[in-house]
């Protein structure tokens, strides 16, 4: 792909093969493990970092928080990041067309994953032309560490689309001992998985690749409600290398490529997404907090994309576009404790830039092959650029020793569209040990993505408007108990949006287009944790959430697409020190769609999965499991304009995995 040749990479595969033979080119002299501990490791695991950027106890954290480690991951049986997000309160999962899971927080519906913004150690990630990420197979949990999730707007500290929060993941730290982790997994719909991590003080290098058919059915429905005859083959290669060259100072390299079928394509085409991500980033940090601590961040992100149809009976090419985009930006934040505060104010530039955004047409479903062909750019304004600066602060206020205030504030200044400011205040109230309440309000914004505000319309005249970007003010509060068996929490919030930016058909229903909200969103509801230890063995945890709506100016009764009441169910049972088994159920209420389809109902659904880990021998691990036990058929609601077949969840998948860890 064109990535690859742009700067001369290795094919990714052949990395992957030969991580076995790496040790050799790495081995460094021991050093003092505390040394090597990071500040977080130093607090324990309980702490939670995004909230305030500096590690603070879980139950304190200003907002809703939710954090998942390493082991957590065994716990709830899951593969892929995407589906460990179904167990936070309030987050729905839905499938959609173009081989992704579009998250859900708290009812706010997007399309693209840009009403959230993805931070990988400390930066931030995104498709530039959808404003997107995707947390499936192209993103590994075996390289994954920790993931913290906050519900609600969060812009006073991240900026615009930090709208429904924020999926904050860190990758594995360095290890003080050379160490080599391969595993191998096999599974249904032809799955074969391969990753491999070698780690260092200095030197941590992983790599993956999995070939699967994607695990939908064959008699599935395309978009127009026809019948689907493509192939379903996918494949997802990733490669990341981390150095610590001098102390506090990591580097930082990160390579992808997938390739996977634009499902639920009408069935004259056959249609796949090809892409190619190349991550650079710099990340320094020196310092502490009673003497000033600094942190610096510098990244570049090279981003390509192809989109392709094919006509079926003639394999003739039926259509491609690219999206090709770069991204860089640096980020400097300062932290000083002055008596009972603790300060941090930084500065951040990002810039966005378009680069090859053409396509051409040579083939529709419902006019066959063209003559001439439809040939031009996505963008009205190709090689479009933004220009991003902002300026932060943020004050953590200890009043006393039982409450703190938190206040954060943020400036955005955008080249393409206006300036911002975005607040929170936050009050955290520890009554003692056990209890703990929390008092939130701020507010967010969204910017529209390159293509809602420059989108190259096809077969219509029709001038879609500009967007401006949509807000949202936001109140929590909640309550937090602790205790030594059980914990639990309950969160009340109410969400209120302006300019809420939807899709929607041209009039003559030729394409569609992206265009402001007249009237007004409100959003309020409940969530409920609740997770139980009763011995050293068992742990349940059971989630429920329940979202609310007022539309101002609506024709609608209630929020289309949104389940109104969803849960989820985990038990997990340790036997002995070296093995494991659980089960677990997600649970949706009805979703009501728009379109006019008789037979694709999103109906409530129960998707339960079982899996079990354990060791075999002392340096074997193992783990399997089967998703979607039942084998359910779902049907997720598209969420795109209206009028299109609702698309389905993956059908069941058997899987086993093995991970060989020897000693070097």
């Amino acid at each position: 792909m064109r990535l690859i040749s742009k700067f001369g990479s290795m094919p990714l595969r052949m990395a992957v093969a030969v991580l076995p033979a790496i040790p050799a080119l790495a081995q460094e002299g021991a050093r003092d493990a505390l040394a090597d501990m990071s500040l977080q490791d130093l607090m324990g695991m309980d702490v939670f970092v995004s909230a305030t950027l500096m590690p603070t106890p879980i139950s304190k954290a200003p907002g809703t928080v939710y954090s998942f480690t390493r082991d957590d991951f065994a716990r709830y049986g899951v593969r892929r990041l995407d589906d460990l997000l179904q167990f936070v309160p309030g987050m729905q999962v839905n499938q959609y067309r173009k081989r992704h899971n579009s998250l859900w927080a708290r009812g706010v519906l997007d399309r693209y994953n840009d009403k959230m913004i993805l931070m990988v150690d400390g930066v931030r990630r995104q498709h530039l032309y959808y404003g997107h990420f995707s947390l499936g197979d192209n993103f590994p949990l075996e390289r994954i560490e920790r993931v913290e999730v906050i519900l609600g707007p969060a812009s006073s500290l991240y900026g615009a689309n930090a709208f429904a929060g924020v999926i904050s993941v860190t990758t594995r730290d360095f290890s003080d001992q050379p160490k080599l982790e391969i595993s191998m997994e096999a599974g249904n719909n032809e799955r074969i998985k391969t990753t491999g991590l070698y780690n260092s003080r200095r030197v941590q290098i992983f790599g993956s690749y999995l070939d699967q058919e994607a695990p939908f059915d064959e008699d599935r429905k395309s978009f127009i409600g026809r019948d689907v005859l493509q192939p379903l083959d996918e494949d997802y290669t990733t490669l990341q290398v981390k150095a610590r060259p001098l102390p506090g100072l990591t580097l930082s390299l990160d390579y992808s490529e997938s390739e996977a079928p634009f499902l639920f394509i009408p069935s004259d085409q056959d249609a796949f997404i090809e892409e190619e991500s190349l991550f650079l980033s710099a990340d320094y940090k020196a310092g502490d907090l009673q003497s000033g601590r600094l942190e610096a961040n510098l990244f570049y992100h090279q981003d390509d994309a192809r989109e392709y149809e094919v006509e079926q009976q003639t394999r003739r090419l039926g259509y491609e576009e690219f999206q090709d985009a770069t991204m860089a930006g640096i980020t400097l934040t300062g932290f000083r404790a002055i008596n009972t505060h603790t300060l941090a104010a930084g500065f951040s530039w990002r810039r966005e830039e378009a680069e090859d955004t053409e396509f051409e047409r040579w083939f529709h479903f419902r006019d066959g092959f063209l003559d001439p062909t439809v040939s031009g750019d996505l963008l009205s304004i190709p090689g479009i650029s933004n220009d991003e600066y902002a300026l932060f602060a943020q004050d953590v206020w200890d009043i006393d020793e039982n409450l703190q205030l938190t206040l954060s504030g943020r400036y955005d200044d955008f080249e393409q569209f206006d300036d911002y400011f975005n607040y929170r205040a936050a009050l955290v109230y520890t009554h003692n040990t056990h209890h703990v309440w929390k008092l939130m309000h701020g507010t967010a914004i969204r910017t529209p993505g390159l293509r809602e505000y420059l989108k190259v319309l096809e077969g219509t005249d029709f001038m879609p408007p500009t967007p401006d970007a949509e807000s949202i003010e936001s109140t929590e509060l909640a309550y937090v108990y602790q205790g030594q068996k059980h914990n639990f929490s309950v969160t009340l919030y109410d969400n209120h949006f302006e300019d809420f930016i939807s899709e929607a058909p041209t009039p003559d229903g030729e394409d569609e287009f992206f265009t402001n909200s007249t009237g007004k969103l409100k959003l309020h509801g409940a969530e409920v944790l609740l997770d139980l230890n009763p011995s050293d063995n068992l742990n349940v945890r059971f989630a429920l959430s329940h979202v609310d709506s007022d539309l101002d100016r609506s024709e609608l009764d209630e929020l289309p697409y949104v389940a109104s009441w969803s849960s989820s169910f985990n038990v997990n049972y340790r036997w002995n020190s070296d093995h494991r088994v659980g089960f677990s159920l997600v649970h949706n209420s009805p979703r009501g769609d728009t379109n006019s389809h008789a037979d694709d109902a999103a109906d409530d659904f129960v998707i339960g999965s079982f899996f079990a880990s354990g060791k075999l021998l002392t340096n074997l691990d193992y783990s399997l499991g089967v998703d979607n036990l039942f084998d359910r058929d779902v049907q997720d609601p598209a969420a795109d304009f209206g009028g299109q077949y609702n698309t389905e969840k993956s059908v069941r998948q058997v899987w086993v995995r093995l991970t060989w860890k020897p000693v070097l």
